[in-house]
């Protein structure tokens, strides 16, 4: 039953609210709306979505973007909704290497059980794939403004607000079921921890990205991974 409702708020969470068209072209052109509106957000701020700007942007008529979306309020939804798709597939990158990393440690090294060298080694490799993929997110600049607009808009637009957990619980899923995969003992909590170490990296190397900051980011990514994989004493 806990899966059902799982289920069923992350299918309310991803909900369009705009017009749905079915032909191909009108699929395209309302996606070119939509991605318009993204450049627009992550530019001039999500108070600059107006029906004309985004029309000028998409370089479409005027009368295609309020027949879509005839309320505002929906098309920022269905632009975070999009933005949603995007950063998963971002995302999906950090979860698949990861697992991918843990099985072949165990299929290298022939061992069943998680020995107190094998966590040091997956903690090594782990924090660089953790490094990599914050890499990844420094360079995409644009994702960056429109994560930190949309949760800014959360505070204020509450019909937001299950969209948000939808983008923040994706990966937290993945970090705490890795971590139960290591025996941990707090998997949740750590899971919160870890992510909320890797945001705070991704801003502070957005705002100022420098060597030293990337020393600072490998540092700390290191030392709270090898803490978090240690074996737990009994």
């Amino acid at each position: 039953m806990a899966g059902e409702k799982d289920s069923e708020k992350q299918d309310l969470a991803i909900e369009i609210k705009g017009r749905q068209p079915r032909r191909a072209n009108s699929r395209h052109r309302r996606r070119e709306i939509l991605e318009a509106t993204l450049r627009i957000i992550a530019r001039d701020g999500i108070r600059s979505v107006r029906h004309r700007a985004i029309a000028k942007e998409a370089e479409v008529p005027l009368s295609a973007t309020t027949y879509y979306f005839k309320d505002i309020k929906d098309l920022i939804n269905d632009a975070f909704g999009l933005f949603i798709e995007e950063s998963q597939v971002r995302n999906a990158w950090l979860k698949e290497q990861t697992f991918a990393l843990y099985q072949n440690k165990l299929a290298t090294r022939g061992e069943n059980t998680l020995s107190p060298e094998l966590l040091e080694s997956l903690s090594i490799d782990a924090s660089t794939l953790v490094l990599e993929h914050i890499r990844r997110q420094v360079d995409d600049v644009q994702s960056r403004r429109l994560e930190h607009a949309f949760l800014n808009e959360t505070l204020h637009n509450r019909s937001l607000e299950e969209k948000y957990q939808v983008l923040r619980g994706e990966i937290l899923q993945a970090i705490q079921q890795f971590l139960e995969l290591l025996g941990n003992d707090a998997p949740e909590a750590d899971a919160h921890s870890l992510h909320g170490i890797i945001q705070w990296l991704e801003y502070l190397l957005v705002v100022e990205n420098c060597p030293e900051n990337w020393q600072l980011a490998e540092s700390t990514l290191q030392r709270h991974i090898q803490r978090l994989f240690s074996p737990i004493e009994k």
